[in-house]
């Protein structure tokens, strides 16, 4: 099922590469590291996150702001000898980004809203996302993230799961006049 996630999200973005008339068409992957609150039966978590996204000069031309796609899978290995019990996360939501319209330092700061699978239990996905990428050519780049995240219960709303903050590094690509 995860598999299908990353396809799709494969597909969308590829859609919106073939509208390059929307914007500027952004796309980055990241290497990902996370915690549960529960440190002591599970290490900190490893995993890929990855992002496709269009963005738009603001009408001043002082700012940028984009919409896009973000798909992350993280593991949670179980501390102990207990083999078979890790957990697996994974999960797909709709971002927003604003920030500054720079040539080579590009910080963002935005929110999302998804669906996060956590093992076996499914989670309405809210959250901040801090991004800032440099730019070492006009299409490339590193990237660095922060996604402080919420998972809330899909059948109950008022209960909130484990605070989950994700930290990633990674690089970025764009069409040309990013």
């Amino acid at each position: 099922m995860r598999i299908v996630k990353f396809a799709a999200l494969g597909i969308l973005a590829l859609g919106m590469a073939a509208r390059a008339d929307l914007g500027t068409i952004k796309a980055g992957v990241a290497a990902q590291g996370s915690e549960l609150s529960d440190r002591s039966a599970y290490r900190p978590g490893v995993g890929i996150n990855g992002f496709t996204a269009v963005e738009r000069t603001t009408p001043n031309g002082g700012g940028v702001g984009g919409l896009g796609l973000r798909a992350n899978y993280t593991n949670y290995q179980i501390e102990g000898d207990e083999v078979g019990k890790d957990l697996n996360e994974g999960g797909i939501a709709l971002l927003g980004l604003i920030g500054p319209n720079s040539t080579y330092f590009q910080p963002r700061v935005g929110g999302h809203i998804g669906y996060t699978r956590l093992e076996s239990a499914n989670f309405m996905d809210l959250g901040a996302d801090l991004m800032a990428a440099y730019k070492f050519t006009p299409q490339f780049g590193i990237q660095a993230m922060v996604t402080p995240t919420w998972y809330l219960k899909a059948n109950d709303l008022t209960k909130q799961s484990d605070y989950l903050p994700k930290i990633g590094l990674g690089v970025v690509w764009s069409t040309p006049g990013a």
